[in-house]
C-alpha cells in the first residue's frame, strides 16, 4: 500500500471528538477540562456545545457533560428537513418543487420517494438565469447539491427555460398535469400514486 493511499485513507477516515469522547469517558460524566486533557480540543466548551446541539451529549450542570448512548439520542432528522425545507422556501428566489418532490406535494404527503431514511432529497425546478445566485445560496446555507456520497440534505437542481409553478398549500410547484405525466412515465417509481393526487389549480 502506498503512502499517499494511507493518507487518504487516514483523512477520510479520521476520528472525530465525539468518538474520542466515548473511548475516553464511555457513558461516565466528566468535565469540559477532562475533555481538553484527553481530546486535545482548543476549544472544548465550543466542541461540546455543537454535540448537545446535535444531540449527541448532555449538560449535566455546570462545565459537566455526559455521551447519550444510542438509544436515549434524539432523531434530529424532522427538524433538519423542516429547516432546509424553510430555507428553500424563504430564499427570495425563483423555483418550483419538481420531480419527486412535486409528486409528494400534489399527493398531500401520501408518496414520498428517497435512496434512504437518512437522505432528504428536494428536487426544485430554477430559471437557468437563476441558477449562480441559487448555487450561492445554497453554498451560504450549507446545503448539498451533490446526490451521491453524503447523508442529509440535498437539492437537485434542475434549470429550465420556462419556469411552470402554481401554488398548491402555499407552495410553488409545477402544474399537476406536469406531475401526472412524471407518474405515469415512471410507473416502476411511483406505481399508481396518480390515484393519489389532488386537484387543484391550472397552470401559472
Amino acid at each position: 500500500m502506498c503512502l499517499k493511499y494511507i493518507f487518504r485513507l487516514s483523512r477520510n477516515m479520521s476520528i472525530d471528538y465525539y468518538e474520542a469522547a466515548s473511548l475516553s469517558f464511555g457513558e461516565r460524566p466528566f468535565s469540559t477540562r477532562e475533555f481538553t486533557s484527553r481530546t486535545a480540543s482548543p476549544r472544548a466548551a465550543k466542541t461540546l456545545s455543537e454535540l448537545k446541539s446535535r444531540g449527541l451529549v448532555e449538560r449535566l450542570g455546570r462545565g459537566r457533560y455526559r455521551l447519550l448512548s444510542p438509544s436515549a439520542r434524539p432523531d434530529r432528522r424532522a427538524k433538519e428537513w423542516g429547516r432546509a425545507k424553510e430555507l428553500l422556501l424563504g430564499s427570495g428566489l425563483p423555483m418550483a418543487w419538481s420531480g419527486p418532490s412535486a409528486v409528494e406535494i400534489w399527493t398531500g404527503g401520501r408518496y414520498y420517494v428517497a435512496p434512504s431514511f437518512f437522505v432528504r432529497l428536494w428536487y426544485i425546478d430554477v430559471p437557468k438565469e437563476s441558477l449562480p445566485a441559487w448555487l450561492r445560496f445554497l453554498r451560504d446555507h450549507r446545503l448539498s447539491t451533490n446526490p451521491r456520497g453524503r447523508l442529509g440534505n440535498k437539492v437537485i437542481l434542475h434549470p429550465v427555460s420556462r419556469l411552470r409553478r402554481v401554488r398548491l398549500h402555499g407552495e410553488p410547484v409545477v402544474p399537476r398535469r406536469v406531475v401526472l405525466d412524471t407518474i405515469r412515465s415512471h410507473r416502476a417509481i411511483y406505481a399508481n400514486a396518480d390515484r393519489l393526487v389532488v386537484h387543484g389549480p391550472g397552470s401559472a
